[in-house]
C-alpha cells in the first residue's frame, strides 16, 4: 500500500524564505530518504506539494478534491496543512479584515470537515508569529497589495483552529517557543516568513506526527 501525503495551504508550506528547502521540501526530503537511502523501503509514499503563496482558506477549500481526484490512489491519505494566516491579516488599511474570527471559525470548521472525510490523517499546523515592526503594512511583493498583521490576531485565530482540531480529533502542531526568539533567530527578512532555520524547526516539530502514519 503507498501512503500519500498532500500538503496544502500558503507560503508557509510552499516555501517562501527558506534559502533552499521549505519545510513542504524538508517533509519529501525526509520521506524520500526513507524509500531511497542506505537500507530504504522502497517507494512506499508520494508527497504532492500544493502551497501557495498568498492562499487563503476558500482557495483549499475549492481545489483539494481536483487535487485529490487527479493525484488520489484511493490509499492511504495524510493531509499536512497551514493556512488561516493570510484571513487573519487586514488589506488595504490596518482594520480592513479578511475575515472575522466567527467567519474565520466556520470556514476552518467546514474547510477541517471536508480534509477528514477524505483523508486517513490531518496534521494542521500553526502559522506562528510575524516581525510586526517589518508587518505594518508589508507591501506583497507578486500582487503589490498592502497587508497588515498582527500577533495579536494571529495568536487569536491559531487559538480558534487548535479548538476546531480538539474537537474534531485532528493533531494540530504549535512550535514551543517564545514569540521573541521566533522574531529574532527564526524569521525571513520580509517580517512574515519563516528563513531556513525557522522552516527546519517548523518540520521537527511536524516529523513526530508523520512518523506516527509511515
Amino acid at each position: 500500500m503507498v501512503t500519500q501525503f498532500f500538503i496544502l495551504g500558503s507560503s508557509l508550506p510552499y516555501g517562501v524564505g527558506a534559502s533552499h528547502a521549505g519545510w513542504g521540501d524538508l517533509i519529501k526530503q525526509y520521506l524520500h530518504a526513507k524509500m531511497y537511502g542506505e537500507g530504504g523501503v522502497g517507494q512506499k509514499y508520494e508527497v504532492f506539494n500544493f502551497g501557495k503563496a498568498d492562499a487563503k482558506i476558500e482557495f483549499v477549500q475549492a481545489t483539494f478534491p481536483g487535487q485529490l481526484a487527479d493525484y488520489g490512489r484511493r490509499q492511504k491519505t495524510i493531509v499536512v496543512i497551514a493556512i488561516g494566516g493570510n484571513n487573519s491579516k487586514a488589506e488595504g488599511s490596518p482594520d480592513g479584515y479578511i475575515s472575522t474570527p466567527e467567519k474565520y471559525a466556520q470556514e476552518m470548521e467546514d474547510l477541517l470537515t471536508m480534509l477528514a472525510k477524505y483523508s486517513d490523517a490531518v496534521i494542521v499546523v500553526d502559522n506562528g508569529y510575524v516581525d510586526e515592526s517589518k508587518t505594518n503594512p508589508k507591501l506583497n511583493p507578486l500582487t503589490g497589495a498592502t497587508s497588515y498583521y498582527s500577533n495579536t490576531r494571529r495568536q487569536q485565530f491559531g487559538d480558534i483552529t487548535e479548538r476546531i482540531c480538539k474537537r474534531q480529533e485532528i493533531d494540530f502542531v504549535r512550535l514551543a517557543i517564545d514569540q521573541q526568539e521566533w522574531v529574532e533567530n527564526y524569521t525571513y527578512k520580509d517580517g512574515v516568513h519563516p528563513n531556513q532555520q525557522g522552516h527546519q524547526l517548523v518540520f521537527e516539530a511536524i516529523r513526530p506526527y508523520l512518523d506516527e502514519h509511515l
